[in-house]
């Protein structure tokens, strides 16, 4: 396939790889391509019913070979589109959808103090959006959110949706631990119809721009929570999918 999803515990393409715990997942962007991960995971068909506030975390690693340099794109993230609205342009209003999937941006280039990292953040479709598409929130507190390649970070995310129509949303992220970012004004719904529908496992480069090379991204330890989670030693290592 054009695109490629896998687990290893050593990779020889890579020989600066190196594996948090056991096999990790391989996702591999591939030249001309936009899609290297989607899947989701629903709360209604996992739990049986939809919360208001959830906590998410996964390790993540960029390869050698990752080079962002045309365009950013999405990262794994929480969202209740219900497939009506909240992505790929379709503005959200406050009631048929919403999101805040992780974004990465395009590398910082040489001569800045952070050359080589590679911003990240969240991408929110949310009621009081400007345009058709999702507002870029770096997370850049200590410039936490910028990343180094051939390393894995622990990301955490938190998010708790507004009381219906009030500008008191939360959106936090961490980063190995850190609190990266926190913004506690957000209006993702009008109505309560609308809830944390899904985990979204995603990445994808662009907007419209294909990856102009193969490029890989590791992901491993995705837990999902109604507490906040912290990094792998903070917790059991024999408990790698909590999900109470």
């Amino acid at each position: 396939p054009s695109h490629r999803i896998d687990t290893i515990a050593a990779d020889e393409s890579f020989k600066k790889f190196q594996p948090l715990q056991g096999r990790a997942l391989r996702s591999r962007i591939a030249k001309g391509e936009h899609t290297a991960l989607n899947t989701v995971y629903k709360f209604v068909k996992e739990t049986g019913k939809e919360p208001d506030e959830i906590y998410f975390r996964y390790y993540l690693r960029l390869a050698d070979d990752w080079e962002q340099t045309l365009q950013g794109g999405k990262l794994p993230g929480i969202s209740g589109t219900y497939g009506q609205a909240g992505w790929g342009g379709r503005k959200s209003d406050g009631t048929k959808g919403w999101s805040a999937r992780g974004l990465f941006k395009t590398v910082v280039p040489e001569g800045n103090p952070l050359a080589g990292r590679t911003p990240v953040g969240f991408y929110c479709y949310h009621a009081d959006m400007e345009g058709n598409y999702g507002t870029n929130w770096i997370w850049n507190k200590n410039y936490l959110g910028y990343l180094k390649k051939n390393r894995w970070y622990a990301i955490e995310q938190h998010c708790r949706l507004n009381s219906p129509g009030d500008r008191d949303g939360v959106l936090r992220a961490w980063v190995d631990g850190r609190l990266a970012f926190e913004k506690s004004d957000v209006r993702f719904r009008l109505t309560d119809q609308l809830k944390i529908e899904q985990i979204w496992m995603n990445i994808y480069p662009g907007g419209k721009l294909r990856s102009p090379r193969d490029q890989h991204i590791f992901i491993d330890h995705v837990v999902v929570a109604n507490s906040y989670i912290g990094p792998l030693q903070k917790i059991s290592t024999t408990t790698s999918d909590r999900k109470d």
